[in-house]
């Protein structure tokens, strides 16, 4: 302790901690957050009055880091988002969705019909939350309709092994007519993080011979993984599913799927 009674300063620095160690001296560095870094730092003007105090902040937030565990916190908020930062924002422009197929790193660059005859269980692609916020609707756009039936959307997160596991919420879209088709009644409410990935998963309620919109699949990024380097793999099946059935609560990631590109889904915040 000083003579302020403030923790001791960094050992160029002669003057105490109004703002960093102040605010945030009663919070302990395993449950100290991004926000409350934030909250502390937020505004603060760069100019060498302050440089003691960014130090500190900057210092704070590299041992949260620290405690967080395998440096998970400075790939997201501690870090800067990674694809939160490149995705463009609907924001000031006339978009008013986002494309979840086309989303960075998984995209592809051509447009084709896919026919949804083998959705019989459902089938998870990967992709990366362009922002944070909660969705308001889910859409796809349908090629050939089919009459009196559905498709079940659901958003999944991942588990430590980048898989999807966690079901967060799943809309029933229509097949019976074309055209762009959005849900806004959902399951539950679907939270997402900006710079996050999630996987979508597509599967039929019934029978049906309709198609959607899909991207082409000798355009598109592989998942990488693979039991046939002849092959490419765009979706992980949750086989143990009987057909035909809600979005599982826990999806089970054991069958690699090369026959499904990746669909067309419109996500609006």
């Amino acid at each position: 302790m000083d003579s302020w009674g403030d923790r001791m300063p960094l050992p160029d620095a002669i003057k105490r901690s109004p703002r960093v160690y102040t605010n945030l001296q009663n919070i302990d560095l395993d449950t100290v957050t991004f926000a409350n870094v934030q909250a502390t730092g937020n505004p603060i003007a760069v100019e060498e009055m302050n440089e003691d105090e960014m130090r500190r902040l900057v210092l704070v937030n590299l041992a949260r880091l620290v405690c967080a565990g395998e440096w998970n916190g400075l790939l997201t908020a501690g870090g800067g988002g990674g694809f939160s930062e490149i995705l463009p924002l609907t924001t000031t422009t006339d978009a008013d969705q986002y494309d979840a197929g086309s989303c960075p790193p998984w995209n592809g660059s051509v447009i084709t019909n896919q026919s949804v005859v083998g959705l019989t269980k459902p089938h998870c692609f990967p992709f990366i939350a362009p922002e944070t916020g909660d969705l308001s609707a889910i859409g796809i756009q349908v090629t050939g309709a089919s009459a009196g039936d559905d498709i079940y959307v659901g958003i999944y997160s991942q588990n430590d092994n980048f898989l999807p596991t966690t079901l967060l919420g799943y809309a029933t879209i229509s097949l019976a007519s074309t055209g762009e088709i959005y849900q806004t009644s959902l399951s539950a409410t679907i939270t997402l993080t900006a710079g996050t990935q999630y996987w979508f998963s597509m599967g039929l309620k019934d029978a049906s011979s309709a198609t959607v919109r899909a991207l082409h699949d000798a355009y598109l990024p592989a998942l990488g993984i693979t039991d046939d380097l002849d092959q490419k793999h765009f979706a992980i099946e949750d086989a143990t599913q009987s057909t035909y059935q809600v979005p599982p609560a826990t999806f089970t990631p054991d069958t690699i799927d090369g026959t499904h590109p990746r669909f067309v889904l419109g996500l609006k915040y």
